[in-house]
């Protein structure tokens, strides 16, 4: 029995994957193979069939697999959404491609999966998986609910309103509320992004403090969103974005890591919010940027509003402020600020070894919202670049 799926994605209020069907696999489509899986006891690899929507939504609750299996994908896809998968810590299940470069039009969504690798590996492809639009709409690859442990490489992604959608936002649910679950050890790597109409990457709520109502059996309510933990995006291409390239946010726990990214043209909404940087960092965030490239943003390149510990180092930043002909005045090459935290968390940056390049205000600007700074933090080895830091902030030219 097969129902039908359709993502759907409003500006304000991203979709939700609707439960509607599962394509049965045959125990014929089964075979016994341990090539690209890191299990160690005979795992299977499955064939996955597409519905006459040349679409598959398979829920691990009446799906039959077993942790370390390999789950096969074919030919051009409309979608492929996986929900109540749970791999193992050494037993991943995986996603591959196989026979040739495999094309989704709408893409992956994961809900409620763990342990999961998307490996765009099976051929001599250097993106296995592409998903793209032919008009510019919907998500590559959506992240939500009770997830964690999940890697991705080698997806190509183009003309999507989100390259990727990390996230919970608030929910009615308490466990999909802060802080009953954090969706951790989200590895994203060796992939492109290209012409989104909103942020390359959206990581994590802006909306950390839960101060977006929601009606829940006649209440409002305010909820908290899930936080976010152990993020890696590394070895990316993303460009030709209307907001940020990667937007990081809500990630105060673990260790969050950007690096080795090459990030161009953000910001062709044209809005001198912020909404156009290379890399964005939002509220409670905190994070290590490092080995970056970043040129021709509308607004920063490297922006961060985040709490806890704070780095960025080794970036080579250029052409910050302006786009396409179009020039946003005041935008730093690097930005740092405070925002509300309950509980008080503060802020430590460290930003060093930057390459900064043209910019229409100065490299390093740190401004002083609200008064959460320590007194460690330090700004060298940047160049030539001007620095401006709010004379009520503690910090030294030195390591």
């Amino acid at each position: 029995m097969r129902k039908l799926l359709f993502l759907l994605l409003a500006v304000s209020t991203w979709y939700a994957c609707t439960k509607t069907g599962e394509t049965p696999i045959s125990s014929s489509d089964a075979v016994q193979s341990s090539e690209q899986s890191d299990a160690t006891a005979k795992p299977k690899r499955i064939l996955l069939k597409q519905g006459g929507d040349q679409g598959l939504y398979i829920n691990g609750k009446n799906f039959s697999y077993s942790p370390g299996d390999t789950f096969v994908l074919t030919g051009k896809w409309s979608y492929c959404t996986l929900e109540n998968i749970y791999g193992e810590a050494g037993k991943h299940v995986v996603i591959v491609n196989q026979g040739s470069q495999v094309q989704l039009s709408s893409g992956f969504s994961f809900t409620n999966c763990r342990y999961i690798k998307v490996l765009g590996n099976g051929t001599k492809d250097k993106y296995g998986f592409r998903i793209s639009s032919t008009v510019n709409s919907g998500v590559g690859v959506t992240i939500q609910g009770r997830s964690s442990n999940i890697i991705i490489a080698r997806v190509d992604i183009y003309n999507k309103t989100y390259g990727y959608w990390v996230k919970q936002e608030a929910s009615c649910a308490d466990s999909l509320q802060y802080p009953s679950w954090v969706i951790k050890g989200i590895n994203i790597y060796n992939g492109r992004i290209q012409s989104c109409n909103q942020e390359g990457m959206y990581l994590g709520s802006t909306d950390p403090n839960g101060k977006r109502a929601i009606t829940c059996n006649g209440r409002t309510i305010y909820p908290k969103p899930l936080r976010l933990g152990n993020i890696k995006v590394h070895n990316m291409i993303i460009k030709d974005t209307y907001r940020s390239g990667i937007q990081l946010s809500c990630a105060s726990q673990g260790t969050n890591e950007i690096y080795n990214n090459t990030i161009t043209n953000c910001g062709f909404e044209y809005n001198t919010n912020g909404q156009g940087s290379g890399i964005s960092l939002g509220g409670y965030t905190t994070a290590n940027v490092y080995d970056n490239t970043i040129s021709n943003t509308f607004t920063m390149g490297i922006s961060s509003l985040g709490a806890g510990p704070l780095t960025i180092r080794n970036n080579k930043i250029s052409n910050t402020g302006v786009l396409s002909g179009h020039r946003a005045n005041g935008m730093a090459s690097i930005m740092i600020d405070t925002r509300y935290t309950d509980p008080t968390t503060n802020t430590t940056f460290t930003v060093y070894d930057n390459a900064i390049g043209t910019n229409t205000d100065v490299g390093v600007r740190v401004y002083r919202t609200y008064p959460t700074y320590t007194t460690n933090n330090a700004i060298y080895s940047n160049g030539a670049a001007k620095i401006a830091v709010d004379p009520n902030i503690k910090w030294k030219a030195s390591k």
